[in-house]
């Protein structure tokens, strides 16, 4: 086996496009190894090392040193994306030096507002006929309360990223700097609101002549269905009007009271569905007028006086967060 000697005197080193190459005389023959020198001295976004490398005229079977100067912070426009990475292609043997003298930081996971839980229905108005009562359930249903998992766009992004597998290429940082992930975002999921209340009846003197009967109370947001208006038969009983289905984020109104044409009894009006995570609204008292001789009025819901019904609670509101990003992704165990 042959033992060369070097003499240091016989080694120079020169530029090309960017790429440092250092010739070293062996006897009368010449041996050159190359290292692309990479400066990043302004802010910039997601940067590929590799594109860098062949955009300075080097290629990637030889060595890189970067360099982030300080005061400069390589980020990225997108948490998908790491604000700095290698790249794959790179020849056996090749090291990526990195001396960050700045910051390298991933992009922040977004934050969004998911799907509501469903809005409560709207109780229904009630009347009083012919010794029998029409409709069911006068008070507003309650929201289902908001749930669900965040989605991707609320995870953080990576800081660097080593995206070669294997061992062929090795990723040095002669200087840590400040390296992070992104920090996770997270999506609120509101409850849905409540539905109104139905309105109350009225009738006046005993042979229900006279009869207003109560509005459908409104929908909750979240697509609550309106409540159903009270009703009674014959031409002498009015009709209450259905309440409002809700929509994605607003309470349906509630539906409009009945009243006899003499005007001597008048139900309640519906109440109006709540908004997102909010209460539907009660729905309103009836009124009776004892003028033409009537002699009493009677009002209420299934036989109490005067009372009305409220709307149904809004449900609650649940907020899910997404992961953090990493400071160091991809072929971690390749990277020192």
């Amino acid at each position: 086996m042959t033992t060369q000697n070097i003499n240091l005197a016989n080694i120079k080193t020169v530029r090309f496009n960017g790429a440092e190459m250092a010739e070293m005389k062996l006897n009368a023959s010449s041996v050159w190894v190359g290292q692309t020198e990479l400066t990043i001295s302004s802010n910039t976004n997601n940067y590929d090392i590799g594109a860098a490398v062949l955009a300075a005229g080097g290629n990637k079977d030889t060595n890189v040193q970067l360099t982030i100067n300080p005061g400069v912070t390589v980020g990225s426009t997108s948490s998908s994306t790491a604000a700095m990475y290698t790249g794959t292609g790179w020849g056996s043997g090749v090291s990526i030096t990195i001396y960050n003298n700045g910051s390298i930081v991933g992009a922040s996971g977004s934050n969004s507002t998911g799907a509501a839980g469903s809005g409560g229905s709207g109780g229904n108005g009630m009347c009083y006929y012919t010794n029998q009562w029409t409709g069911t359930r006068l008070w507003g249903n309650s929201g289902a309360s908001g749930s669900g998992s965040a989605p991707a766009s609320s995870n953080g992004g990576n800081g660097f990223e080593h995206s070669q597998s294997g061992s062929a290429m090795n990723v040095i940082f002669a200087a840590t700097g400040t390296r992070s992930g992104g920090s996770a975002g997270y999506a609120t999921f509101n409850g849905g609101g409540g539905g109104g209340g139905g309105g109350a009846w009225c009738r006046t003197y005993s042979g229900e002549a006279s009869i207003g009967c109560g509005g459908g109370g409104g929908g909750g947001a979240g697509y609550g269905s309106g409540g159903g208006g009270g009703h009674a038969g014959g031409n002498s009983h009015a009709r209450g009007g259905t309440g409002g289905n809700g929509s994605a984020t607003s309470g349906g109104a509630g539906g409009s009271r009945g009243y006899h044409n003499g005007g001597k009894a008048y139900g309640g009006n519906g109440g109006s569905g709540g908004n997102l995570g909010s209460s539907g609204n009660t729905g309103s008292t009836s009124y009776g007028s004892n003028i033409g001789g009537w002699p009493y009025t009677d009002r209420g819901w299934h036989g109490s006086d005067g009372a009305n019904c409220s709307g149904g609670s809004g449900g609650s509101t649940s907020t899910s967060y997404g992961s953090a990003g990493s400071t160091l992704s991809g072929n971690t165990s390749q990277i020192s």
